[in-house]
């Protein structure tokens, strides 16, 4: 019987305490994972199976680094479809302090930064999973096959930065998904397979503390930053008169600082112009013929991030497992993360307009110009609770039934407050720039002026809280008729399931600005801090704002010239509902070597969304917000999803896999319930630019046809070779559509607009190949070298996808947006009775970071990356090691480029530093 380990509290308690009751007792110690596919023996109870019958020295055999990769690989051998894993051991002894970048060590799974570069947080702390060249809004994560909330107000991929690996047994990234499965999975699924007392069936505890360094915090004079720290405790025990009751605590504290420069000198579609032969600006940036072929440098703007991050966790599984025809398990969580984040803003910014005072291929002078300086302090809390469990009962003549459920909640509240001085446009704030490096170097031509702290006036002050809440609900029933892991024969399996999702979303802003005894803005003379900060130019400072005096001094002042905000603070507000139906049906003939399944899911939506519309109509009442009556959007969809997987096994240990299914990528909340989030003028994009986000309640899901073919080589235990290919016909196909508009209004004043809008493409596909090697040389080696294990693997990623432009063109595109070409992982561990180390490497290439639909000269693009890591460790006592390892040895920064006629000019370039960590691990 297959085991799937989640049911919601208010079932899980009643049934448990029956079982504890009636239940028959007697030695059972199987367990399994919820995420295995129709039919197949889940592979960390097959593990278990073996491991008890296991000799004393079969176990030694596989500890450590060669024990998780034993288990990765049986879960690959056993599964029904395609699916790579990476196992407990390694998940636990790897340089990694998130379930995310454990989960990049996966064949086909990259780690990407999630913020665009005209987003003002700090990208070396936020990251998003991308499997197969896709990313985590349109795939779903899970623990123990269980959908999460999401703490993300902008997407459905879950925050798995949160989760500490500890807490994990497994991570599974599904590929082939199956009728039983959601089907929010265009390129898969990753699952979180959470620890079982069961693995050992002894009593066991484990803790873990280290302590780091990261070699950027504390560059920052005004921020005084102290040392990293991770711990971990994990107890783990089976109990009862026959040992027929498991239980997992565990717990975790994480502190991490960091502190980077962000180089944004491209991050806008205005930071490089081009200019005719005349020296006008180009009308038409499709049309290149008239070009000089001269990039123009118009700005540059540098955001100094100071972070710390604390995240901390504490999970308990309980379970009850009598023998085989009963199955119980009950699972509670509570993650939790406080970030604390500063941001200085520097901005140098020509006033276009008044032209170029000369040219030539890589340098220029501005007519005009001017310097704006901004700060924001920006804490940060996210929560998650979840609560599931299981039910599944052996009802005799063949038949067994799962019920499960879970309910989970996840918070996020943020504060920013924010002030912001500027200069005015001028000759003494124009520059030069230098463009021979790709990498904009300004020269003001004024550095007095500029350092002057009476050069600039306040621009606004404000305080903004945003707050984001999801409650999910999950139950589902499965019935299934020689459909166990064991049957031969034919077989069936048929079940439902309803999810229940509540969303909101508020943001307020208080803001207004702050006068001096002449009824003038303030300058910025007295509530500058004493110390300074780098710029491209040596001669001129990054004067850094006290925002603690300029708000003590409004407060002061009695808050004067508050704005009317009323239309800001509803005008994102949203609630949501969702509301998923499901019903598949599934079919499998299995042989000794040959097993085939096929399936069809109906899956139907329903999405009803309350929020503020503005109504033209209704402008000029007393306050901004009068513009504004509630609306109701409501969004449905219904598909049938057929899917079929075959697998065959030679004699000689090798499987052939095939796979199809339909599979679809439901838009994220906010597309859907946004109505017009309008942003700050000069926050980001510049001189009388407004940035206006919109929502579509026409967007369609994406639907995916997925064909996949592996074959797969297993000579030994410790050793794998597979090669995959894959094939995407992707529609609807949902991006970002960019487009700038002249003449929008906002609080009296005319502004260009940049309004981004998400939209269904044309069509799309992909394509690729995936090849993984594992190998544990002590299976064709002696002596020394049969300590080491390698592991490797390399993907290949073909995309194209037809997009409309601005206007109502098509475009075709090579790569979806976040999609690299390649991607490349491989780690060689070292391990004998005292010493080990390890030494990992990834590489992620190129790919499309965002779709511009003016023109494509203002996409823009990733750049490759790769990261090393290491770990030594040496066994000190019995049960006790030391442990160092670094993370990101090389310091590889993170970078992001425009294509332009001259060349890569450059985006965006964020510090990413390098950390250590020493530590000890001990195991009672």
């Amino acid at each position: 019987m297959k085991r799937i380990h989640v049911l919601g509290l208010t079932a899980a308690l009643p049934a448990l305490a029956a079982m504890l009751a009636a239940a028959p007792l007697h030695a059972q110690t199987a367990n399994a994972s919820t995420t295995a596919q129709a039919g197949e023996e889940d592979p960390e109870t097959a593990r278990r199976h073996r491991a008890n019958e296991d000799t004393a020295e079969e176990a030694i055999l596989v500890t450590g680094y060669r024990s998780s990769n034993v288990a990765a690989i049986e879960a690959k051998r056993d599964a029904v479809g395609i699916r790579d894993s990476i196992a407990q051991d390694q998940a636990g002894l790897l340089p990694d302090l998130t379930i995310a970048q454990v989960a990049q060590r996966i064949v086909g799974v990259a780690l990407v930064p999630d913020f665009a570069t005209s987003d003002d947080r700090s990208p070396d702390l936020a990251e998003s999973v991308m499997i197969r060249g896709i990313g985590s809004s349109y795939n779903l994560v899970t623990i123990d096959g269980m959908p999460l909330a999401t703490t993300s107000p902008s997407s459905r991929g879950a925050r798995i930065e949160l989760l500490p690996p500890s807490f994990v047994s497994r991570i599974d990234a599904a590929k082939t998904i199956t009728a039983n499965l959601d089907p929010h999975a265009l390129s898969g699924q990753l699952d979180l397979i959470t620890a079982s007392a069961f693995d050992t069936g002894k009593t066991t505890l484990v803790a873990r503390a280290s302590v780091g360094d990261n070699s950027t915090a504390g560059q920052f004079a005004h921020k005084d930053q102290g040392q990293n720290f991770r711990g971990d405790l994990t107890y783990s025990s089976v109990f009862g008169a026959n040992r027929d009751f498991g239980v997992v605590l565990s717990g975790s504290y994480a502190r991490y600082n960091s502190s980077n420069y962000d180089y944004k000198p491209g991050a806008v579609d205005s930071s490089y112009l081009l200019y005719d032969d005349n020296g006008e600006e180009i009308s038409d940036y499709n049309d290149l013929s008239t070009t000089n072929g001269w990039s123009a440098a118009a700005r540059n703007q540098i955001f100094a991030y100071t972070d710390s991050v604390e995240r901390a966790s504490g999970v308990m599984k309980l379970e009850y497992d009598p023998g085989s025809a009963t199955y119980a398990s009950l699972y509670t969580g509570y993650f939790y993360q406080k970030e604390d984040e500063v941001r200085n803003e520097y901005l140098a910014q020509s006033r276009d307009s008044a032209g170029l005072v000369a040219q030539d291929a890589t340098s220029g002078t501005w007519a005009m110009g001017r310097t704006a300086l901004g700060y924001s302090h920006q804490p940060q809390k996210r929560e998650t609770f979840v609560v599931s469990g299981l039910v599944e009962q052996d009802l005799g003549g063949g038949f067994d039934a799962s019920l499960k459920a879970t309910h989970s909640r996840a918070r996020l509240n943020t504060i920013r407050d924010r002030s912001k001085f500027q200069g005015d446009y001028n000759e003494e704030g124009a520059f030069a720039y230098d463009l021979s490096s790709a990498n904009p170097q300004l020269t003001l031509l004024d550095p007095g002026y500029v350092n002057d702290p009476a050069t600039y006036n306040e621009s606004y002050i404000q305080h903004i809280t945003q707050r984001a809440a999801q409650d999910l609900t999950f139950v589902g029933l499965d019935v299934g008729k020689n459909f166990a892991a064991d049957d031969y024969g034919l077989g069936f399996n048929v079940g439902a399931s309803f999810q229940n999702t509540d969303q909101s979303y508020d943001e307020n802003r208080f803001a207004g600005n702050l006068y001096d005894v002449n009824g003038d803005r303030i300058t910025l003379v007295g509530y500058d801090r004493p110390d300074r900060l780098a710029t491209t130019d040596p001669r001129v400072d990054f004067l850094l704002i006290n925002d603690e005096a300029v708000r003590a001094a409004w407060e002061a002042a009695g808050y004067t010239d508050v704005q009317d905000d009323s239309d800001t603070n509803i005008s994102s507000d949203y609630e949501l509902n969702e509301k998923v139906y499901a019903a598949y049906a599934q079919a499998r003939y299995r042989t000794e070597n040959f097993n085939v399944l096929a399936g069809l899911r109906f899956d139907a939506t329903e999405n009803d969304i309350d929020l503020w519309v503005r109504d033209a109509n209704l402008v000029g009442g007393v306050q901004d917000a009068d513009s504004y009556s509630e609306g109701h959007r409501r969004a449905t969809y219904q598909y049938l999803l057929p899917s079929v997987i075959a697998s065959y096994r030679f004699d000689n240990d090798v499987v052939l896999r095939a796979g199809y299914s339909k599979t679809i990528g439901r838009p994220n909340f906010n597309y859907y319930a946004i109505s017009e989030a309008i942003g700050l003028p000069d926050e980001v994009e510049g001189d009388n630019i407004i940035s206006v986000t919109r929502g579509n309640a026409d967007l369609k899901p994406r639907t995916s046809n997925n064909f996949d073919l592996s074959l797969e080589w297993y000579p030994t235990q410790g050793s794998m070779l597979s090669v995959a290919a894959f094939y995407k016909d992707i529609k609807n196909l949902i991006f970002t559509q960019n487009i700038s508009v002249d003449g929008f209004e906002y609080q009296g004043d005319l502004y260009t607009a940049r309004i981004t809008t998400p939209m269904n493409a044309q069509s799309a596909s992909l394509k690729g190949v995936e090849v993984s090697a594992r190998q544990d040389f002590r299976d064709i080696a002696p002596g020394f070298l049969g300590n080491f294990v390698l592991n490797a693997n390399a993907t290949y990623i073909k995309g194209k996808q037809t997009v409309i432009q601005a206007d109502e063109s098509t475009r075709h595109v090579d790569g979806l947006e976040g999609q690299p070409e390649f991607l490349a992982n491989a780690s060689l561990s070292y391990e004998d009775s005292v010493f080990g180390a390890s030494i990992a490497y990834s590489y992620v290439g190129d790919y499309l970071k965002s779709i511009n639909e003016d023109s494509q000269l203002f996409d823009i693009h990733s750049r490759h990356r790769s990261e090393l890591s290491a770990q030594i460790r040496l066994k000190v006592l019995e049960g006790v090691t030391v442990i160092a390892e670094g993370q990101n040895l090389t310091k590889t920064d993170i970078e992001y480029f425009r294509k332009m006629p001259d060349g890569q000019l450059l985006a965006e370039r964020a510090q990413k530093g390098r950390t250590l960590w020493l530590g000890v691990n001990a195991r009672f």
